[in-house]
């Protein structure tokens, strides 16, 4: 949806495409306020842009400038036609301050786009029957839109919740509202927090409340991994530092851990190469779930046979592929916009043979 008010459609296409660029440069210079106000310039000519709603649910501002951008918010999303995005970015905002007023906005969401007969009466909510928790930079927002894409997947709007790490203290009821509450089953409802995975507490926690989920992880090339995140991360909150730099220094701190300290380790700033510590990572979840609701893959299968990984999640999900859209396609998703900077190869080598050399051991095995 585009507002009227400029002279041509040319004209509002580009004024968006020039907010949205200064939202990015506004970012990759650590300024997030500014980027905010870009955002929301865009939202004004659009409040159904999908890239200012999932740009503002990602940017990390504080409470006070939340605050004060609130108002210019909720009234673009309020006047504009229900969006199952806008509103769950406006509960998201509005969850500190109005949190029964956020979690109506979520559960009118999570119904808006649901035909009235897979829907339960009431205004309860449910609980998801998939999951994707990582790794980051894998590949995560890519399959979650091609598993999306068949009728039986429903998919959150925020696709990420971080309930199980960073929002557990909401309690179940909180995480209840972001699902839609089904008449009987058929639908599977879907989330995707590429974090889950490195949480050390996340594994026992989801057990407890999802225990017939199934789960799935994507895995990349360990280094390649992490030199995704730095320039991810650059982009994201304008980090800085060179990346070789950057890798050395973390790369001295995880050697100097004991290997106990390391399996239980969660995020550990810049979190390049320790967001790659996949051996660690998947025993605590082997150690909590049965491999029959666990399924690992690679991202670059993924990125050279989607198709033929999406198969093979649908036979995991006991879903029919006959039932996706005939001839539809698979685009990358979230791709990186930060160019790569080469590494020192005796960098790149000490890492693969060092902290690395387990995780590179799974994925190569894969």
């Amino acid at each position: 949806m585009i507002r009227a008010g400029l002279p041509n459609l040319a004209a509002m296409v580009q004024a968006k495409a020039n907010g949205l660029k200064q939202a990015a440069a506004a970012r990759m210079e650590g300024r997030p306020e500014a980027a905010a106000a870009a955002y929301l310039q865009v939202l004004a000519l659009d409040p159904a842009d999908a890239s200012s709603l999932r740009g503002l649910y990602y940017l990390q501002i504080d409470a006070s400038a939340r605050q004060e951008l609130l108002p210019q918010l909720r009234q673009l999303i309020e006047a504009a036609p229900p969006y199952a995005l806008g509103l769950s970015l406006l509960a998201h905002w509005l969850r500190d301050d109005d949190p029964e007023a956020a979690m109506a906005l979520n559960r009118r969401a999570a119904r808006l786009d649901l035909p009235s007969w897979r829907l339960a009466a009431g205004s309860g909510g449910g609980l998801p029957e998939v999951l994707i928790l990582g790794a980051p930079k894998s590949g995560t927002t890519s399959l979650a839109a091609y598993l999306a894409g068949h009728p039986r997947v429903w998919l959150h709007p925020l696709k990420e919740l971080h309930f199980f790490d960073n929002h557990w203290q909401r309690g179940e009821a909180w995480y209840r509202a972001q699902f839609p509450a089904l008449r009987s089953p058929g639908l599977l409802r879907l989330e995707a927090t590429p974090d889950y995975l490195q949480n050390p507490e996340t594994p026992q926690r989801m057990r407890a409340l999802v225990p017939e989920a199934r789960l799935i992880v994507l895995l990349r090339e360990p280094l390649d991994r992490a030199l995704s995140w730095l320039r991810h991360m650059h982009s994201l909150i304008g980090l800085a530092g060179d990346a070789g730099a950057l890798l050395a220094d973390e790369a001295d701190r995880l050697e100097a851990m004991g290997r106990a300290e390391r399996e239980t380790l969660g995020w550990f700033r810049p979190n390049a190469l320790s967001g790659s510590l996949y051996a660690e990572q998947l025993r605590r979840w082997q150690a909590a779930w049965p491999a029959s609701q666990l399924l690992v893959l690679r991202f670059e299968d993924l990125a050279l046979h989607p198709e033929r990984v999406v198969h093979r999640c649908l036979a995991f999900l006991d879903l029919k592929r006959e039932d996706l859209p005939a001839g539809r396609s698979y685009p990358a998703h979230n791709v990186g916009v930060v160019p790569s900077q080469p590494i020192d190869p005796a960098l790149a080598r000490r890492c693969r043979e060092g902290v690395l050399a387990e995780a590179l051991e799974l994925w190569t095995a894969l």
